[in-house]
């Protein structure tokens, strides 16, 4: 696996061939909240691209420092030059954020255990591809896998558990049957606040992989028309 820059990560499956990123999936459901925002965006004068570029890098930095915490042998630094992060107020979210994950883990793991297996994995099945997070051992069964999304937006979304649900398809291509004990999002909050979690076993994700299967042939249906439809209508 290769990628071109932070966000736009490449896969390649078995077979040599550039297979479709789930997010990009994902996005096609995504598109008419993003739209919303930055219509909200253009009234406060604030350009869209670039504060888009912001968030994603305050999630970016916010995964990267979670990596090294959970990794033994690495220093869990906050480097903001990494992604070009100098103003003060994007410092303070990305702060925020992390104190927000180490309010809630430290109340977590009073109760649960958080043994991490792997982080930033990639799974590459025959047709799409994406990157985990981050995998911990099942509470019910340490030899199963729990698969923890970071989020630092402002809310849970269907999108966040369609994507993990993607995630599950695809491992279990891999791994087989039943070695996928649930999904959990965490969402950090940018103001300081203890984290919240929501856990998604996986007795209930059946239909969150349906749908994602439907958003995946309309995403190719779409892509198969837009490539095609000059040639298929006439002008009159």
């Amino acid at each position: 696996m290769g990628r071109t820059d932070n966000h736009n990560k490449y896969y390649i499956n078995s077979k040599g061939e550039r297979v479709l990123r789930v997010s990009e999936v994902i996005s096609s459901l995504a598109k008419e909240s993003i739209a919303t925002w930055a219509n909200f965006l253009g009234f406060k004068h604030v350009d869209y691209k670039k504060e888009l570029e912001r968030v994603r890098n305050i999630g970016t930095l916010c995964h990267d420092v979670l990596e090294k915490y959970f990794d033994d042998k690495r220093l869990a630094d906050i480097d903001f030059d990494q992604l070009n992060i100098t103003d003060y107020s994007s410092k303070m979210e990305v702060r925020s954020a992390l104190e927000s994950f180490i309010k809630w883990y430290k109340k977590f793991i009073k109760h649960h255990t958080y043994n991490v297996k792997f982080t930033e994995y990639v799974v590459v099945g025959n047709h799409l591809g994406g990157t985990i997070d981050c995998g911990i051992d099942g509470w019910k069964d340490p030899d199963k896998v729990i698969f923890v999304d970071y989020k630092t937006s402002g809310d849970f979304y269907l999108t966040q558990f369609l994507q993990l649900a993607a995630y599950t398809m695809i491992y279990e291509e891999a791994n087989g049957p039943d070695t996928v004990e649930g999904v959990m999002v965490i969402r950090m909050d940018k103001k300081g606040k203890k984290a919240e979690a929501r856990f998604l076993p996986r007795k209930k994700m059946d239909e969150y992989i349906t749908c994602f299967q439907c958003l995946y042939d309309v995403t190719m249906g779409v892509k198969f028309l837009n490539a095609n439809f000059r040639e298929d209508t006439e002008i009159f």
